[in-house]
């Protein structure tokens, strides 16, 4: 998979365009921007991204989800029985047709069935997206339906938590999308033409205002909140709440409708849903969270994986722009992280014709490497002729070498036996030297386990064998010095040959020595200590 990967999420209010680049440390977001999109469709390179084999988004009227039960079998054959459906659909639409596929985690794997997940997409609605990337110099790698790639976000950057079922819903301007989530299992993805335009549409019929208006009375003044009844911001929002009241209902519906589906597809009777993560613009409406609470009975939560992200690459104007659009960025997050990510759910559609394409490029990449395996092995046997016949040459010259070379080992042999004695006697020196590393780690657990409060530990090391006197050492030591005052009262000499009775206990199980000795009192008027601790006889 690539390292980076560039997303467009074309709807119907905005683009946004996203490229991310990973790494050891995560995903980084490198690059962002969002367009506004009316009646006439804003040029994508005025958002100043490179293009080159993005991956764009499919919602709406754009696409269709298909489910299948099939019995367990193999790659190849459900593969053509896909082919059969995806010909059968395309016959019965009227147009051509083009299509991925994918299964889905099973969820009770005694039933014997899997489950396809199909997405189709009409040719026609690809060529038009195709060409808005390609007016700006850009070109299209794959689609992908913003409900599995909303699942892929999730995946990525969310807050998944085991056995949890979550239902992430991506709320447009013309669309809704969902995704229902079992930890990290996808169990039904959907896409639905709607949205918060329906509320539009109601403000604007009972109000008599164009769109335009209707949205802008939306924004200021609806609140859906069940708690905000009888204590609207004024009049005017009480009765903007009331126009659109009921076609709210649609948002409340497409999400239980989902979940009523999705009892039916997986035969999960008791699935109950305990989170709703929500994304997109439609997902900051006044009042949304507190309407879906009361109806859907579970929390009901923004969905912002960009805090989970780096974002320091980003530059000032971008960071401003995701900032203020980090609800509506996160399918064109998904769609990005699909890319770069291969453990995640794949559902890639592609034209008809760019499949062709890509099929001729593989065999013709192919037939060019056979060709130059063919010519690669000629050339290697014409090789190892001329080198048999060198071998041959020289095999007499090695031979006399090896007489002459046979001479020396014995003198060779001898000097290495004794260059191997007083190496032997170094080895055995540096032995007597060396502290095992378990000696060491002793020596700090039973000063850490025995420390108290009042003191501190300011230096350990290791001293060299040696010495002078009586006082000389067959191995190294570990010198640890330290410092106390008195706390609660407590003399400090005391605590002082507690803590020294107590590493000498701890060490003598293993054969070590560590004698206390007092330095006196410094000049921040603490008593300091020295112990030593002599691994001489541990074992």
């Amino acid at each position: 998979m690539a390292n980076k990967a560039t997303a467009v999420d074309i709807g119907s209010h905005s683009v946004k365009i996203l490229g991310i680049q990973t790494g050891k440390h995560g995903i980084k977001v490198v690059r962002f921007a969002g367009l506004p999109r009316g009646e006439s469709a804003t040029p994508l390179a005025q958002a100043g991204v490179p293009l080159a084999g993005v991956v764009c988004g499919l919602a709406g009227r754009d696409m269709t989800l298909r489910y299948s039960q099939v019995p367990p079998t193999p790659d190849w054959q459900l593969r053509k029985l896909m082919d059969l459906e995806i010909q059968d659909i395309s016959q019965q639409s009227g147009g051509a047709l083009s299509a991925d596929y994918n299964l889905l985690p099973a969820q009770d794997p005694e039933a014997g069935v899997e489950t396809v997940l199909l997405a189709l997409a009409k040719d026609e609605a690809l060529d038009r997206l195709q060409g808005e990337v390609k007016s700006s110099g850009g070109s299209i790698a794959a689609f992908v339906p913003n409900c599995t790639a909303l699942y892929n976000a999730f995946l990525k950057c969310g807050p998944v938590e085991e056995d949890a079922v979550v239902c992430l819903a991506n709320i447009g301007h013309e669309t809704i999308d969902v995704a229902l989530v079992k930890g990290t299992d996808l169990l039904f993805a959907r896409n639905l033409s709607g949205g918060t335009k329906v509320l539009d549409d109601a403000i604007g019929a009972a109000f008599n205002v164009s769109g335009r208006k209707a949205e802008a009375l939306k924004k200021d003044l609806l609140d859906l909140d069940p708690q905000s009844r009888g204590r609207y911001a004024s009049g005017q929002a009480e009765k903007v709440t009331i126009a659109a009241g009921g076609a709210a209902g649609s948002i409340t519906a497409a999400i239980q409708s989902s979940v009523s589906f999705c009892k039916a597809q997986t035969k999960l009777a008791d699935l109950r849903v305990d989170k709703v993560l929500l994304a997109g613009g439609g997902a900051r409406l006044r009042g949304l969270r507190g309407m879906l609470r009361e109806s859907l009975r579970c929390p009901v939560e923004l969905f912002d994986p960009f805090q989970n992200l780096d974002l320091t690459a980003l530059p000032p104007a971008d960071a401003e722009q995701l900032q203020a659009m980090r609800h509506e960025a996160v399918v064109a997050l998904g769609l990005a992280v699909g890319r770069t990510d291969d453990t995640l759910y794949s559902l890639e559609i592609l034209p008809e014709a760019v499949r062709r394409k890509q099929r001729f490029a593989q065999r013709t990449v192919w037939n060019i490497l056979a060709a130059a395996v063919v010519v690669a092995l000629l050339a290697l046997q014409a090789k190892r002729g001329r080198e048999d016949v060198e071998a041959a040459t020289i095999a007499g010259e090695r031979a006399r070498r090896a007489i002459s070379s046979a001479n020396g080992v014995h003198t060779e042999a001898a000097a290495a036996i004794e260059e191997n004695k007083v190496q032997r006697a170094v080895v055995e020196y540096l032995a007597s030297q060396a502290m095992p590393l378990s000696a060491l780690l002793r020596a700090e657990r039973a000063v850490g386990a025995n420390l108290p409060p009042q003191l501190w530990v300011r230096k350990m090391e290791i001293l060299a064998a040696g010495g002078m006197g009586s006082g000389i050492r067959k191995r190294p030591a570990v010198l640890v010095e330290g410092s106390g005052k008195e706390l609660n009262g407590v003399e400090v000499g005391r605590v002082i040959n507690e803590f020294a009775g107590k590493v000498k206990a701890d060490l003598a199980k293993v054969g070590a020595t560590a004698p206390l000795k007092p330095l006196g009192t410094q000049a921040d008027k603490s008593e300091a200590f020295q112990i030593t601790v002599d691994f001489a006889e541990a074992k």
